[in-house]
């Protein structure tokens, strides 16, 4: 009797000792969580730091990277079998509600080179030049498209080019940056594409989502 009370002691403490084992794990598992998240944002309480895209043909693998204050997003995508990182400001999941004509695309990809213009304003700031430098890294990307492209104004301003949607060929497209009081769209007026939102922000949104239209990651 003794040795059986004794064996049902010894079992109880072991049992204990595991419980306490896996409570003392799981809080140091907790603790890595949380400082893995407070340098990465790999654990978000709005959106998913990782998910997978889909167009309704192809998935692609898409990610959260945070850099100080910065924060964009990484989308895995292969080109004549090359694999791609593309990073721009905004995920493709997020521009589902940007309205896109898709006339744009293929006048992108007819062109030999590109110009991107907008009035010469206080209202466009550092931001807009933030969207062309975003737009020429994929447009000017030898492995892309290897497009030339350039930067205008819409009207005389110092010493830079001046073009608007009349300049734009067959063979030269013009993206005309328009800040104005409409929602967030991708239009086109001949061999014209006008990126319009209501402010920086929402213009970078539409250049992401054109960025996204023309390397067929979105539709």
């Amino acid at each position: 009797m003794t040795q059986k009370h004794d064996e049902d002691e010894h079992s109880g403490d072991r049992g204990i000792k595991i419980l306490l084992a896996c409570l003392l794990g799981a809080i140091i598992l907790f603790g890595a969580v949380v400082y893995i998240n407070q340098y990465t944002g790999f654990i978000t309480a709005n959106n998913l730091a990782y998910y997978q895209y889909s167009n309704g043909e192809d998935q692609f693998n898409v990610r959260k990277v945070i850099r100080g204050e910065y924060i964009g997003w990484q989308t895995e995508m292969y080109t004549n079998d090359y694999r791609y990182i593309l990073e721009l400001y905004n995920d493709p999941g997020s521009l589902e509600d940007v309205s896109v004509d898709r006339a744009a695309r293929n006048a992108l990809l007819n062109d030999v080179a590109i110009v991107v213009t907008w009035p010469p304003e206080p209202i466009h700031g550092s931001m807009t030049a933030v969207l062309y430098s975003e737009m020429q890294k994929v447009f000017s990307e030898e492995i892309l498209f290897n497009r030339p492209m350039s930067f205008a104004q819409t009207a005389a301003y110092k010493d830079f080019p001046v073009a608007t949607c009349d300049d734009a060929t067959r063979t030269t497209t013009v993206i005309l940056l328009d800040i104005a009081d409409a929602e967030t769209s991708i239009k086109t007026e001949g061999n014209c594409v006008i990126l319009q939102g209501a402010s920086e922000a929402e213009l970078m949104r539409a250049a992401d989502r054109l960025l996204y239209l023309v390397l067929g990651i979105m539709k």
